[in-house]
């Protein structure tokens, strides 16, 4: 399922998706208390995927003046998305540290269909694929295609508690670096006693088209979920742009 919602803002802090997580955290607790306990009780994978919307936005300092923005989410764990949005139409307000927000409209997306085993997709929130020493790769490092698998599959485990059908790759046409910087609860209070020595995290990410091979339903589910790492964090939200017909790979323009 896929859904956007509106809301309305006149500032974010520059490291917003903490800001983002508490909001959906908020109306999941409001849904249904169990369900809450059930995905955040703990490190386990969350069952989503986002990305954010930023409204006629400009930078000042710390903070991001901006008139609004829009929470794309998207899950094929109904366990999750239906409390979730039971407590998103519950609640009109929310408050984050210093910051308020008051929700606007909820709009229900098009289901993304997938019947070939080839696909482009766009980022809509950028991809993150790091090593299992956490360096980050770049969609040109020989190793991002089976790094990112490796992901995929360790995911599917988790959250549908069975491998995928079969191996995903990816294969990138145009890509862009973007570095982000966040804060989680963690890391600030290591900040704040001395024990990191900047006040934010850093991460290296890519927004970009992408090529995803693989079975159909695989394809489907990292849709809906999301590809890569931090999915739950706003990262790795994909889109599809366009099924690959058979005997059509050869037009695309690596």
């Amino acid at each position: 399922m896929n859904l956007s919602v509106q809301f309305h803002t006149d500032k974010l802090p520059v490291a917003y998706r903490l800001c983002i997580v508490s909001i959906i955290k908020q109306c999941l607790r409001t849904g249904d208390e169990q369900a809450y306990l059930r995905y955040y009780d703990g490190n386990r994978p969350k069952p989503f995927v986002f990305s954010v919307y930023l409204d006629q936005f400009r930078y000042d300092g710390d903070e991001i003046l901006l008139r609004g923005f829009t929470l794309n989410l998207s899950s094929s764990d109904y366990d999750f998305i239906i409390p979730f949005l039971n407590g998103l139409q519950q609640t009109h307000r929310f408050q984050y540290k210093d910051y308020q927000f008051t929700r606007g409209l909820i709009r229900y997306g098009r289901e993304q269909t997938v019947q070939s085993s080839s696909i482009v997709v766009r980022t809509r929130s950028p991809l993150l694929v790091e090593d299992a020493n956490g360096k980050p790769l770049a969609p040109s490092d020989p190793t991002f295609s089976e790094e990112f698998h490796t992901i995929a599959s360790r995911m599917s485990e988790s959250l549908r508690g069975k491998p995928l059908s079969e191996k995903v790759r990816i294969d990138p046409i145009t890509y862009r670096k973007v570095v982000i910087k966040e804060r989680n609860q963690p890391y600030e209070q290591a900040y704040e006693e001395g024990k990191a020595q900047t006040p934010y995290l850093y991460f290296t990410a890519y927004h970009g088209t992408f090529v995803l091979h693989g079975h159909p339903a695989d394809l489907k589910w990292l849709l809906d979920n999301g590809g890569g790492l931090r999915n739950g964090q706003g990262f790795g939200h994909l889109e599809l742009e366009r099924e690959v017909i058979a005997g059509d790979e050869a037009k695309i323009a690596y």
